[in-house]
C-alpha cells in the first residue's frame, strides 16, 4: 500500500525518469507465463496494460474465459464471472476504444474479470467470489482489454491477471487505501495516510510507457509530478503556526 508521502515513490519515479527502457517489442504480453511479483506500483507503464480508475458495483455477470487457454479453465465446473465497475478514468492501450463504446452505449460500466496466479506463476481461474472488490469503493486496476468479439453483454470487458497483486482496491482479496496494516508500515500509514486510488492513478499517468521512457516530454511530466508531490510533503510537515500560538 503506497503512503501519500512515501519516499519510495519519489525514488521510483526518479529512477524511471532516468532509465532508458526497452521498446514495446521486448515487453510482449505473456498471457500464460507472466512473471510473479508482489509489487503494486510499476517501474513504468507497459505498452499492453490499461490502467483504470473506477468505482465497484455489487453486480456480477458471466463473462467466459476470453483468450485464456482452455487447458486452464476447462477443468472448472462453474462459469467465469466478472464484476461491473463504473469508470472514472482510464489510460493506456484499449482506453480509447472502450471510451468510444461507452459513449455509444450511454454508459460508464465495464466488466472486470479477476484471475489468480498458480504456484508456477501461471494464470489460474479465480476461485473466490466474483464480487472481489467492495461495492461502492474506488479502486485502481491494471488490465488487458479483450477483443470486442469476447465482450460480455456488450460491455467493454477486461481481464485482471494476478488480480490480488495488481489492483489497488478495497475488498476481501486485495490491498486498498482502507486496508488496516500493522507494524512499521501500518505506523507510517497512520502518520501520513495512504494514497487514494485517484492519487495513484495520477502517478501512473505521469509514468512514461516503455516506448516513451527516453522522450524528454514524458520525463519532464514525471519530474513535475515528483516536484509537486515533494512540495506537498514539505507543506504537510511544516508546523502549524496557528496551533503553536494558541
Amino acid at each position: 500500500m503506497p503512503s501519500r508521502f512515501d519516499g519510495f515513490l519519489y525514488g521510483l519515479a526518479l529512477a524511471t525518469a532516468s532509465a532508458v527502457q526497452g521498446d514495446a517489442t521486448s515487453h510482449a504480453p505473456t498471457w500464460l507465463t507472466a512473471h510473479c511479483s508482489m509489487s503494486i506500483l510499476p517501474g513504468a507503464r507497459d505498452s499492453f496494460t490499461t490502467t483504470l480508475l473506477g468505482r465497484a458495483t455489487a453486480d456480477t455477470i458471466a463473462a467466459g474465459a476470453g483468450l485464456v487457454a482452455r487447458s486452464i479453465w476447462e477443468r472448472t465446473h462453474h462459469a467465469i464471472y466478472g464484476q461491473i465497475i463504473r469508470v472514472d478514468s482510464m489510460l493506456g492501450p484499449g482506453a480509447d476504444l472502450a471510451r468510444q463504446r461507452l459513449v455509444a452505449r450511454h454508459s460508464n460500466e465495464v466488466l472486470i474479470v479477476p484471475w489468480e496466479n498458480n504456484p508456477g506463476c501461471g494464470i489460474d481461474v479465480w476461485s473466490r467470489s466474483a464480487r472481489w472488490t467492495s461495492p461502492d469503493s474506488s479502486g485502481l486496476f491494471s488490465l488487458r482489454l479483450r477483443p470486442e468479439s469476447l465482450w460480455a453483454s456488450g460491455r467493454p470487458t477486461f481481464d485482471a491477471f494476478f488480480a490480488a497483486n495488481y489492483s489497488y482496491a478495497d475488498g476481501p482479496y486485495t490491498i486498498g487505501p482502507h486496508t488496516v496494516l500493522h507494524g512499521s508500515v501500518g505506523a507510517e500509514l497512520q502518520a501520513n495516510g495512504s494514497m487514494t486510488p485517484a492519487e495513484v492513478f495520477a502517478l501512473y499517468a505521469a509514468l512514461p510507457a516503455f516506448v516513451q521512457s527516453s522522450d524528454p516530454a514524458a520525463i519532464a511530466r514525471l519530474r513535475d509530478w515528483v516536484s509537486e508531490s515533494a512540495r506537498a510533503d514539505e507543506i504537510s510537515r511544516e508546523p502549524n503556526l496557528a496551533v503553536l500560538a494558541s
